[in-house]
């Protein structure tokens, strides 16, 4: 798990006036509205008394303590100390919690954490253009696995694995050509052409695979002669070391599809395909994303592998969470995932940051904020 990335936080519409708690990178978030509707992100921690902001309330665009009632705006500032201080309407510096941008798209909330400013800050592409043109059916589908999320980005980028593991991928040509049409060092754009009965192929029949690191965005396009185009935009979260929240987008264009297609197609993908998924996955070893010596990799594992090498190193490059160093203080002391701001003003903070391993410069990290 790496910070310095775009992380899908929570669905936007399940984001209303009660802050919510979410999990990522095993630590704790408060998310919330303020008054005009604007998203936000801290800490879940109360550098008080270490209570769960998620658990306050929301009061004209301030997040309240539940325990002893310390707001504090969208910046992480401690805004007021309703007691127990001689001049509550001016805290000192140091009461203040990590604040952590925030950007909407595709219907959900992502959260940037890390510390980077915004002339360094990775861009996310747009892979989803088809989202707001009206044109097209869509639905959302949400779940948690305890499946590491690199294992996660590589399943929705390996092709062949449909044949084996989905029922309604049984009858379909098991054969792929891989064309390679975009690598960066973020980002990948692959073809893989499936093959007829006598090992022909062209770009009427297979998927058009489009990976991003910034976001952990997967996007598959199948292309079926006689069946509607198919969009699906799924993005994996780490939850911690060993499970993923997963939001996917299904599309269907509405000139070529019936409504009832398209929700056939959420169904079958719902309460089928994302099991058939975990019921191989969660046997796969090892549990993390396994070294290049321990597996053998073939042509049609082509855009995995490059889905996995640009992930590590743009993770190495942005910093790494020490999961040994982290797990010993793990339930003695908090710890947060650094912000833009102890950048800008190290010191005076509460809590101290999470254990990173030391970072390797890497021209992944370069090209993301170029």
């Amino acid at each position: 798990m790496f910070i310095n990335n775009w992380y899908a936080a929570c669905v936007a519409a399940d984001l209303g006036t009660a802050p919510m708690r979410v999990r990522i990178l095993d630590c704790d978030f408060v998310l919330f509205r303020d008054a005009s509707g604007r998203a936000h992100c801290l800490s879940d921690t109360c550098c008080h008394r270490g209570a769960s902001l998620a658990a306050g309330s929301v009061q004209a665009g301030r997040i309240r303590c539940p325990q002893h009632g310390w707001e504090y705006d969208a910046s992480g500032r401690c805004a007021l100390i309703p007691q127990g201080s001689r001049d509550g309407a001016h805290p000192p510096k140091r009461a203040r919690v990590p604040a952590y941008p925030v950007e909407e798209r595709y219907g959900l909330v992502f959260a940037f954490l890390g510390d980077l400013g915004p002339d360094e800050r990775p861009v996310m592409p747009d892979l989803l253009p088809e989202y707001a043109t009206g044109e097209w059916y869509c639905d959302l589908i949400r779940r948690r696995k305890d499946i590491h999320y690199l294992r996660m980005a590589e399943n929705y980028n390996d092709p062949c694995h449909v044949h084996y593991v989905h029922e309604f991928g049984r009858w379909l040509p098991k054969g792929v050509t891989i064309e390679t049409e975009v690598l960066t060092p973020t980002y990948v754009r692959a073809f893989h052409a499936a093959w007829d009965a006598k090992g022909r192929w062209g770009r009427e029949q297979g998927l058009m695979m489009e990976y991003s690191v910034i976001g952990l965005l997967s996007r598959n396009t199948n292309l079926q002669p006689g069946y509607p185009r198919t969009i699906v935009l799924a993005s994996v979260t780490p939850i911690d070391a060993c499970n993923t929240q997963i939001f996917m987008l299904l599309l269907m264009p509405k000139a070529d599809a019936t409504e009832a297609q398209h929700r056939a197609l959420v169904t079958m993908t719902e309460k089928q395909v994302m099991d058939e998924d975990y019921a191989v996955l969660k046997t796969t070893r090892p549990v993390l994303a396994a070294e290049p010596a321990e597996e053998l990799l073939v042509e049609s594992d082509l855009t995995l592998a490059q889905v996995r090498k640009m992930t590590l190193e743009f993770a190495a490059s942005q910093g790494e969470i020490d999961q040994e160093a982290w797990a010993p203080v793990r339930q003695s002391h908090i710890r947060v995932v650094p912000c833009p701001e102890h950048r800008t003003d190290p010191k005076n903070w509460v809590h101290k940051l999470l254990p990173l391993r030391p970072r390797r410069s890497s021209a992944v990290a370069a090209a993301a904020a170029g």
